[in-house]
């Protein structure tokens, strides 16, 4: 069996992130709100696992979320973190991707997906976000970290 070189960059620690990547879970409001009341408990749980570092067990309240709501950006992104939290980087740019195609994506799904761009080592895809950012006075300052990031990663 042949193994690739690029697994190594694909699956890393958390602790190896420069900048680790702090979830806003204020941000994530909107999309959630369309859930009913008992998808939102399961995501209330799901949240307090991954405030707790049990993403495993947040994977799996959120597994058939997503299979119910699969254009949910939030859930999305909540996935992509808990997924990104036991080191899977290209299964967390993966539902990243979903999360910012989604019809009711937020600034904040490109935010996202910029940062894990960023950490995937794809700079195509984080200048396209960025740019998807820049008119959203709200944001200001995340554009200006991404940017700064983004010109230490090309040094």
């Amino acid at each position: 069996m042949r193994t690739s070189l690029l697994a190594p960059l694909l699956l890393i620690a958390p602790s190896m992130l420069a900048q680790p990547l702090e979830l806003r879970f204020d941000r994530l409001t909107t999309a959630l709100a369309a859930l009913n009341a008992g998808d939102r408990r399961a995501v209330d749980e799901a949240i307090e696992l991954i405030k707790r570092g049990e993403n495993n067990l947040a994977l799996a309240r959120l597994t058939p979320l997503n299979s119910a709501s699969p254009a949910n950006s939030s859930l999305r992104i909540l996935t992509a973190y808990a997924t990104l939290q036991l080191g899977n980087l290209l299964g967390a740019f993966e539902e990243a991707k979903k999360a910012e195609k989604a019809a009711d994506h937020t600034a904040y799904a490109c935010w996202f997906l910029a940062k894990l761009s960023l950490l995937k080592g794809d700079q195509s895809a984080c200048k396209r976000e960025i740019k998807h950012l820049k008119g959203v006075p709200e944001m200001s300052a995340e554009v200006r970290q991404l940017e700064s990031d983004l010109n230490t990663k090309k040094n």
